[in-house]
């Protein structure tokens, strides 16, 4: 008798049993935690909104401004009524150290940023650049856009509104640059005078 393509189908491996390997982390790896007050409390069975209750945190803060935010948080409170409401031993302060904001002159500073960044809400830059488009233009931004020779970073009137905006509100300390004469009505600083 003639075995029809034995070693053919014996050498393409479908023959035999194989070992299948472990897939159960193929899609899913379980959350990593580093910190001890977090390992401590967090409960691998529960889902990460219901440990974040656990911890005195809200898992959705953008339900009051997203609609899919609010039908999942209506859905896990279905589920769970005290999910949200959830009267726990522990608050997200006590959890973790939060260390006081470092206050300058009521502007807080950032670590790891320059002087003038941490300093200024508009860098001395943008403040020439805005200031230079401001004394051409005025308040004017459809205008200041399609000018290449001012807005030569081609900045669209939405970004140029932005950051006029910004420059608006400056105080007297925060100006490294002269105001232009076209918009010193609008400027925060010189509203008093």
């Amino acid at each position: 008798m003639v075995k029809h393509g034995h070693t053919k189908k014996r050498r393409s491996g479908r023959r035999g049993k194989s070992k299948i390997t472990n897939r159960s982390y193929q899609f899913y790896k379980p959350p990593q935690i580093i910190d001890k007050t977090v390992k401590a409390i967090w409960d691998p069975k529960k889902s990460p909104s219901a440990n974040m209750a656990n911890m005195g945190l809200q898992s959705s803060v953008n339900s009051a401004i997203d609609a899919r935010g609010a039908i999942t948080l209506a859905a896990a409170q279905e589920r769970d009524p005290n999910l949200c409401n959830a009267k726990t031993k522990n608050k997200a302060i006590e959890l973790f150290d939060i260390p006081e904001s470092d206050k300058m002159n009521g502007i807080t500073t950032l670590p790891g940023k320059t002087f003038a960044q941490r300093k200024l809400p508009v860098s001395v830059e943008d403040q020439k650049y805005i200031g230079k488009c401001l004394a051409k233009h005025g308040d004017n931004y459809k205008a200041m856009m399609r000018d290449i020779k001012t807005n030569d970073m081609q900045y669209t009137d939405t970004q140029l509104r932005k950051m006029a905006a910004r420059f608006y509100l400056l105080g007297e300390e925060q100006i490294r640059v002269d105001i232009p004469e076209k918009v010193g009505h609008l400027m925060a600083c010189c509203k008093n005078e």
